[in-house]
Order: C-alpha cells, then sequence, then structure tokens
C-alpha cells in the first residue's frame, strides 16, 4: 500500500465515523428526548390549595408544617406562585415518585409545562 493509499484509506474511516456520530446525533434530537424531568417538584400551602415559593418547602422534600412538595408529571401544567393547585387525579401527588427523574424547587414563578 503506498502513502497516497493509506492516507486516503484513513480519511474514509474518518469520513465514516463523523456521518455516523452525525446520525446518532440527529435521531436523538427526532426521537422528541426533552432535557427536562418527569416530575417537577413545587411548593404548596395545602391549607390554601396554592403554590407558595420553595423556601417554604425544606429541601429534604417534606415541608414544614402546612407546607408541601407538590409532584405534577411531565407534560401537565404548574401554576404560578398565588395560583391553585390543580389536585384533581392525574396532575400530581404529595408523595415523591417512585421512578423517573424528579426536581424539587426552581420551576418559574410564572408556572407552566414540566417537561417542556
Amino acid at each position: 500500500m503506498t502513502s497516497q493509499q493509506h492516507t486516503s484509506s484513513r480519511r474514509r474511516s474518518f469520513e465514516v465515523s463523523v456521518g455516523a456520530v452525525g446520525a446518532v446525533a440527529m435521531a436523538i434530537a427526532l426521537s422528541g428526548c426533552s432535557s427536562g424531568p418527569d416530575y417537577q417538584g413545587t411548593c404548596m400551602d395545602r391549607l390554601t390549595q396554592k403554590r407558595v415559593t420553595d423556601h417554604h418547602c425544606s429541601s429534604g422534600g417534606a415541608g414544614g408544617g402546612n407546607y408541601a412538595w407538590w409532584y405534577t408529571p411531565r407534560g401537565k401544567n404548574v401554576p404560578a406562585v398565588g395560583q391553585k393547585v390543580d389536585l384533581s387525579k392525574g396532575n400530581g401527588s404529595f408523595t415523591a415518585p417512585k421512578s423517573g427523574s424528579v426536581v424539587r424547587g426552581g420551576f418559574s414563578a410564572k408556572g407552566g409545562s414540566v417537561g417542556g
């Protein structure tokens, strides 16, 4: 094998590798993978059923007094601070999920959709 043939062979191999990496990246992007959590914990006042600022709940997961983490699943809406939390079935729970990614706190005070 000449030096020119060897260089050409290496270049072709590299181009295929870069192309394969690009294809994998494109497949991941198109699969709808989201960087958001499966569940978002926001602090809630159990008496008023309104969302409150996160500092009312402890970082350990259980709030003090009337405050507790409310876990909203991906695709559901979290209300803005001061608005009522939708307690209907499927919109969340006070029980921490046993599987999936969970984030407590840090969600926009304006509310929004979990994972989107």
